[in-house]
């Protein structure tokens, strides 16, 4: 059986939601978001943290496992060694060098889980050269208040996400232009200027669609904080539940990167400065 979502995300297949968001952010650590590595942990997440693809998907793993216990029923059986003619004498085998000695081939058991290590492995690796002092440049003191710094920005930074995404990206045609002035408030300036030019074109279609949209995050984790504490890149799973002409509900669920400077003056402490989604995201 190849490798699932649930060992690439190194959780087991019971995980709550609360874990494999942990472990999504652990997974993430210092990834760039054009990284194929980010793109498949993100999707991962994305697929563990959606009670009904979840579901389909677990159901997937218990066909396919179902399958190969089938397959391995219908081999043959063994020959019995004693309806086997008798083996020729050999010369007994030189003893094996002491290195080699007690060694036995690695299952596909084994072989799957040094494979999800070895993934695991590469990324802690690109974390800890990220960090400063990992190559020398910052003494041990530096390293661990830069990490003391990040933890604890984290955690106002991730909050602050979390809370810009309802109010940022939630909108409905009856109610576009108090939407506007509410989405304004959480955006620099520069942002805010370029929403406000594309908003008439996003105003006429929602009119004429009879659209309301709901945003909510089911996932934040921040990936990137400048050295002043000033600029920090997050990553948001979003959720946005739309209608449309009073009809069903429908959902979007995506992944993006937002970056967010820091603003004393804002309500959450930081503003929007800039989004990219899915494969929209640029190396910068």
């Amino acid at each position: 059986m190849s490798t699932n979502l649930y060992d690439l995300l190194d959780v087991e297949e019971s995980a709550s939601a609360d874990e494999i968001r942990a472990a999504w952010k652990v997974a993430i650590a210092d990834l760039d978001p054009t990284e194929r590595r980010f793109r498949a942990y993100s999707d991962a997440a994305g697929v563990l943290l959606d009670q009904d693809r979840r579901a389909a998907y677990d159901a997937e793993l218990a066909a396919e496992r179902a399958a190969e216990t089938a397959a391995a029923a219908d081999e043959p059986a063994p020959a019995d060694p004693a309806d086997a003619e008798p083996a020729r004498a050999e010369p007994a085998p030189a003893e094996p060098a002491p290195a080699a000695a007690g060694r036995r081939a690695p299952g596909t058991v084994a072989l799957v889980a040094a494979g999800v290590a070895a993934v695991l492995a590469v990324g802690l690796a690109v974390t800890l050269a990220l960090l400063p002092g990992a190559r020398g440049e910052a003494s041990a003191k530096e390293v661990a208040e830069s990490n003391l710094r990040f933890e604890r920005t984290s955690v106002e930074v991730e909050g602050a996400a979390e809370r810009i995404v309802a109010p940022a990206f939630s909108y409905g045609y009856q109610t576009m232009d108090a939407d506007l002035e509410r989405v304004t408030q959480y955006l620099t300036p520069a942002l805010a200027a370029k929403q406000t030019k594309l908003w008439p074109e996003l105003t006429e279609e929602a009119t004429k669609q009879k659209i309301v949209v709901e945003a909510a995050a089911d996932g934040v984790a921040l990936t990137r904080l400048s050295d002043d504490g000033r600029l920090a890149s997050v990553v948001v799973f979003i959720r946005q539940d739309s209608v449309r002409d009073g009809g069903e509900r429908s959902t979007l669920r995506m992944w993006a990167t937002l970056q967010l400077v820091r603003d004393s003056g804002s309500e959450q402490g930081w503003l929007l400065d800039g989004i990219c989604v899915d494969s929209d995201c640029a190396e910068s």
